[in-house]
């Protein structure tokens, strides 16, 4: 729950920094920028695309079940708070360019 307080919060500030710096106009891609990053943070930290130093290392070691908890909960803590940003740029996206 707390991380979906931490997208709102987010995305209320995004588009309130893009009023103020810029047009209303431009408010969906501040904060579609902030859920993009924060969904490839998910992928990232999830595993399913290796880096680049794992890949030439040859590490594909499996993880411990600890490292493996811990890297499924940054991931769904991440996706938490990029969805009400993404949510908040499409609905921004389709009242502002009409």
């Amino acid at each position: 729950m707390k991380y979906l307080i931490i997208g709102i919060v987010l995305s209320i500030t995004g588009v309130l920094l893009s009023f103020g710096f810029w047009e209303l106009s431009k408010a969906y891609l501040v904060t579609g920028a902030i859920g993009l990053f924060f969904m490839a943070m998910s992928v990232l930290m999830s595993g399913s695309i290796p880096g680049p130093h794992r890949m030439r290392a040859g590490l594909e070691a499996p993880d411990s079940p600890d490292e493996r908890l811990k890297r499924k909960r940054t991931s769904i803590g991440s996706v938490l708070i990029g969805l009400p940003n993404i949510m908040t740029a499409l609905l921004l996206y389709l009242f502002l360019t009409k």
